[in-house]
């Protein structure tokens, strides 16, 4: 049997915290949140196994779109999603690392549930110069 895949969550709204640990958690994942940046890189940093970031670009105490560049640049196998409304961060210009995009919206935790599962079924994470949207 596959060890379960880890997943830290960095949002700022505690019910959509909430939301999405129940939700990833019923699909079989481990899940923890943090509610700091300096959480979120203690535990990036640390030597704890993460195997995805779901990452709120509006997320407190950080300029979200550096941090993901500066996690990208030190652990580049290590795929961030931005779980974001589009339009509050000149996101599309961000082209670094394993980066996704996915919208906040009304569907937007079945998009996120399914992107989170095609990026963590591939065995082969893709280069770090790449960058992937998905909306």
């Amino acid at each position: 049997m596959r060890k379960s895949n880890t997943i830290l969550i960095a949002e700022r709204n505690p019910n959509i915290r909430r939301f999405l640990r129940r939700e990833l958690s019923a699909c079989g994942y481990h899940v923890f949140n943090v509610e700091s940046a300096k959480e979120l890189l203690k535990l990036v940093y640390s030597r704890s196994r993460i195997d995805l970031l779901v990452l709120d670009p509006d997320f407190p105490g950080m300029e979200a779109i550096e941090t993901a560049s500066k996690i990208a640049n030190r652990i580049p196998q290590l795929p961030v999603v931005l779980f974001s409304i589009l339009g509050n961060d000149d996101i599309s210009a961000f082209n670094a690392g394993n980066i996704f995009l996915v919208e906040k919206n009304g569907q937007s935790i079945d998009i996120l549930k399914t992107v989170i599962q095609d990026i963590l079924k591939d065995e082969d994470i893709p280069a770090p110069s790449s960058l992937k949207l998905k909306r």
